[in-house]
């Protein structure tokens, strides 16, 4: 490429992270011809077609796997002296943070993260997004999102991550079921009615795949959209939902539940911290991200 263009590089990176021209335009707020005509460009400079057409998804050519780790660095190097020019005082700063999470992410994360940040940058603003897990990469990448948590494996490979604990399933049932079954076995699992939780905004489908794998099916009393009506539904009956052990706790603090554990071999999983490699040399992206690990690490 005779002359570095920098919209080029963007629109390379947009079509390799959403496989698609048209979701390329839309994150970069541009038209579908412009993205198409960057993509066509690129290719005849570097002699190779980048990406080719499998399905419905543009997959990267072996070219393209490779320009694109540099590529996110250039970029991320651009926007950080673009985006930051000043040094970052947390303890001036009236910046709004946004990060992306689940309900029960945020009664599990948004506590001590409070505890943590209110002394360091008590002008600091936090911005919760509850974003459907397959839109999070976009809105990452696109800076839209600062950062996301939860139990999200689908954005591994994607971008940047690290562990900041291990979960594990349990049974959350009424206090007064429990003490008429004692312990969840296999023949009360069975028996029991039980809530699904089908959110969008939320990776765990952990359980419900194990479950499948092992041939167990439940009798499904309700299906809900969100998690934060649990424990009043929980407490009135003989209903039984599975819940990561720390929400479960939060639960039982709040109201007449109790945790069980499963009468099922479920695996842990693990609940990870999640940002775009492209704003990482931000300072206060830094910044954040490090506050991040050290209030939630290990919780």
């Amino acid at each position: 490429m005779n002359v570095f263009d920098l919209n080029l590089v963007r629109s390379f990176v947009a079509i390799y992270e959403t496989q698609s021209v048209t979701a390329a335009a839309q994150r970069l707020s541009l038209s579908q011809p412009t993205v198409s005509y960057a993509l066509g460009r690129m290719r005849e400079a570097l002699a190779d077609p980048l990406f080719v057409r499998e399905q419905r998804v543009l997959r990267p050519t072996p070219r393209a796997h490779g320009l694109y780790p540099r590529f996110v660095d250039a970029l991320a190097s651009v926007d950080a002296a673009l985006e930051e020019p000043h040094r970052f005082d947390p303890a001036t700063t009236s910046r709004s943070f946004s990060l992306a999470m689940s309900d029960i992410g945020s009664m599990s994360f948004l506590p001590p993260l409070e505890v943590r940040l209110r002394p360091l940058a008590p002008g600091l603003r936090l911005e919760i997004q509850q974003v459907p897990v397959d839109e999070i990469i976009n809105g990452l990448a696109a800076g839209k999102i600062d950062a996301a948590l939860g139990h999200l494996p689908t954005l591994r490979g994607r971008g940047r991550s690290s562990l900041l604990f291990r979960e594990r399933y349990v049974c959350l049932v009424g206090r007064r079921h429990a003490q008429r079954i004692g312990a969840m076995s296999v023949e009360h699992f069975l028996a029991s009615r039980h809530v699904a939780v089908s959110s969008t905004f939320s990776g765990h489908r952990l359980a419900e795949d194990v479950l499948a794998e092992l041939g167990v099916v439940r009798q499904i009393a309700i299906d809900l959209p969100y998690f934060t009506a649990l424990p009043q539904l929980i407490a009135q009956g003989e209903l039984v939902v599975m819940l990561p052990s720390r929400v479960a706790a939060t639960f039982c603090a709040q109201g007449e539940v109790v945790m069980l554990e499963a009468p099922f071999k479920l695996p842990e999983f693990e609940v990870r911290l999640y940002w775009h490699p492209r704003h990482e040399a931000n300072p206060a992206l830094q910044w954040l991200l490090a506050q991040i690990q050290s209030a939630l690490s290990g919780l």
